[in-house]
């Protein structure tokens, strides 16, 4: 494959979206902060997940069309929103990212809403994000170390306290059974029995969406962020 050829592939997993609106003075200022000379693609984007970490609180929302740049610009997001703020900066500074849909059964989110379970739908999209690093697809849960080096030292993900934005850094994530059959692991690190759907690679968040969905379009959703949208979530 010629550098050509790679570049047009890849041009659909660079361009900026409706969500990854990546031209956007808010997305520009932040990416330019964490570039720094000889820097690795992986290790600018570990940067730029940490910096969202400390820098953009997590709260509940399912406004999952958001753009990234007013996630930026109000310094607040859930999961979803601040995903698309870090694939927003790593394409543009020009790491293709790409995302796998994945329908996830709602008590997966239990724990959180203990007395408001009516609100959670029995199944909901997530648009889990991937980082083209030195010509490798890296799902956002191994960003910074493998799920089995992970799996070896953390204990579960239980989704009751820390939000999986932040827990990827060093908590297994693992809803694709990476950690399935691993003499490291421990039966409750695989997420996987929570997946109802595989639904496979979309370029863009703002296409996944487009063809599923989103739980901000039904009624439950919207009483969903009128009663906890802006809300804390950790």
């Amino acid at each position: 494959m010629t550098a050509t050829e790679t570049i047009t592939q890849l041009s659909a997993n660079l361009k900026a979206t409706t969500i990854l609106d990546t031209d956007s003075k808010e997305v520009r200022t932040l990416t330019e902060s964490l570039v720094e000379p000889g820097q690795s693609d992986r290790s600018f984007t570990q940067r730029a997940h940490l910096r969202l970490c400390q820098t953009v609180r997590p709260v509940y929302s399912v406004n999952e069309r958001q753009a990234a740049s007013k996630t930026l610009r109000e310094k607040k997001g859930s999961c979803s929103q601040r995903m698309a703020c870090l694939e927003a900066i790593a394409r543009a500074a020009g790491v293709p990212t790409r995302v796998r849909a994945l329908h996830v059964k709602g008590s997966f989110w239990y724990p959180r809403f203990l007395f408001s379970r009516p609100f959670i739908p029995k199944r909901v999209l997530l648009v889990w994000p991937q980082f083209l690093l030195q010509r490798v697809w890296v799902d956002f849960d191994e960003l910074h170390s493998p799920v089995a080096q992970l799996a070896a030292v953390s204990a579960a993900f239980i989704n009751d306290g820390e939000s999986l934005f932040e827990a990827v850094q060093k908590t297994p994530v693992d809803f694709l059974g990476k950690t399935c059959g691993l003499a490291c692991a421990k039966p409750e690190h695989d997420l996987s029995n929570y997946i109802l759907n595989d639904e496979g690679f979309f370029n863009t968040r703002d296409e996944a969406f487009q063809r599923f969905g989103s739980f901000q379009d039904t009624l439950r959703g919207w009483g969903f962020e009128l009663f906890f949208g802006g809300q804390k979530s950790s």
